[in-house]
């Protein structure tokens, strides 16, 4: 294709048209990518001089020895390459990825938005995409090359691979980093979520949760399930959602962003749909903790005892592993079931940190333990809070962490009794 005709491709892509014979590869509010003739043509809908900077770093790399994908033209808000075959990077592809990425450091590259999305496997290869953020450095410092490896290891999940475990700071600043980003997102115009109002108030909703069926919703509550009352609110079960009216506006803001901030920490909860004004709309995830060992435990079997006492744990671990607090942590809380994984139903006294303190640790412990009845048999606490420490990977001695937990738990007077 000329440049003249890659211009009118793009300028017919600004307008939302896919020309026939040409395939949308890509869209999103920043940019859209499109495939003609063997050339990606990237169009970026957002003014800026992303095009010239991809453009220019594209060229460095490609001279550098780095394996990108080659320039073909540049406008001014549109970049073509040539298309290369191939898929995405996954998690086993770490040992093609790393020789590439140290190429790149070695000729004094920084890559600046280093992820498995931005590799492409090809054949044999490894591609690297999207250099808009790259830097250029006649010496690239160890620091910078941590940093960008921590990025990298955030994108491979869990565990930390081996190989990587010098950059493990670094992926835990990714990872806050990343979760704060995404986290934001919930109370503006994104990808998925989107502004909702009725009644002369407002707030926001999942893009694929049906206004009108909200709207009915908060319209017939007087039909609906009253599940629990105060002065201050109340919970309504209606259909597969659950609607809970908070004391203040802040308060029902402050769920609504702490329900997203755990989604994007991979912590599983009942996930919120909806806020408007001092009303949550959430999704039913069954009985809580108390109600199900109190109406099941008794006939539990073995394993599901010990499934229920696994679930609890990890759900706990993870919280605290992810720099995540919530101050009112009962079984009550919680709800889970057989094969299923623990999940949160209340998270409006939930903080996000980088790091959970002891105090803070003991005291979530102790208000699961204190808070789940007595039929749960001492030993079930036990494995309960061993597993814990292994999967947080606690460094204190267990014996003195046990000491506190039950210290407190008795303190608190709740439906635990003491062993």
């Amino acid at each position: 294709m000329t440049p003249a005709e890659l211009e009118r491709l793009a300028q017919r892509l600004r307008r939302g048209e896919v020309p026939d014979g040409v395939r949308l590869l890509k869209q999103n509010p920043v940019r859209r990518v499109a495939l003609a003739d063997g050339i990606a043509l990237k169009l970026f809908l957002v003014p800026s001089r992303r095009a010239a900077r991809e453009a220019r770093a594209l060229r460095k790399a490609a001279a550098l020895g780095v394996r990108v994908p080659t320039l073909i033209d540049v406008g001014r808000d549109w970049v073509a390459t040539s298309f290369i075959e191939g898929r995405k990077a996954v998690r086993k592809d770490l040992p093609r990825i790393l020789p590439v990425v140290r190429h790149m450091h070695e000729q004094g590259m920084l890559h600046s938005d280093l992820h498995l999305g931005n590799l492409l496997v090809a054949g044999s290869e490894v591609v690297l995409l999207d250099p808009q953020k790259a830097r250029f450095w006649p010496h690239l410092p160890r620091i910078l090359r941590n940093w960008e490896l921590g990025r990298l290891a955030y994108s491979l999940g869990e565990p930390l691979p081996a190989e990587l475990s010098h950059v493990s700071f670094w992926r835990e600043l990714r990872a806050q980093q990343h979760w704060r980003s995404r986290t934001r997102r919930c109370r503006k115009e994104s990808s998925n979520f989107t502004r909702f109002t009725h009644a002369g108030a407002s707030g926001y909703r999942r893009r694929d949760a049906s206004p009108e069926d909200l709207v009915r919703t908060l319209e017939t509550l007087a039909q609906a399930e009253l599940i629990w009352s105060r002065p201050w609110g109340a919970i309504y079960r209606s259909g597969s959602w659950i609607v809970k009216q908070h004391a203040s506006v802040r308060a029902a803001r402050n769920a609504w962003v702490a329900g997203h901030g755990l989604e994007m920490r991979d912590i599983r909860t009942a996930r919120p749909v909806a806020w408007l004004d001092r009303w949550l709309i959430m999704e039913d995830a069954g009985q809580d903790v108390v109600a199900w060992v109190e109406a099941h435990f008794g006939e539990a079997s073995a394993p599901e005892r010990e499934e229920l006492s696994r679930k609890l744990a990890d759900l706990l671990a993870d919280l605290h592993r992810r720099g995540t607090y919530h101050s009112d942590l009962k079984a009550s809380n919680m709800t889970w079931s057989p094969g299923e994984p623990a999940r949160l139903l209340d998270y409006q006294r939930v903080r996000f940190g980088i790091r959970v303190s002891r105090r803070r640790r003991i005291r979530n412990l102790a208000q699961l333990n204190a808070s789940l009845p007595d039929q749960l048999p001492g030993e079930l606490r036990e494995r309960t809070l061993q597993r814990y420490l292994e999967r947080c990977g606690y460094r204190e001695h267990g014996s003195k962490l046990r000491e506190a937990v039950i210290s407190q738990s008795l303190q608190r007077s709740h439906r635990w009794h003491g062993c």
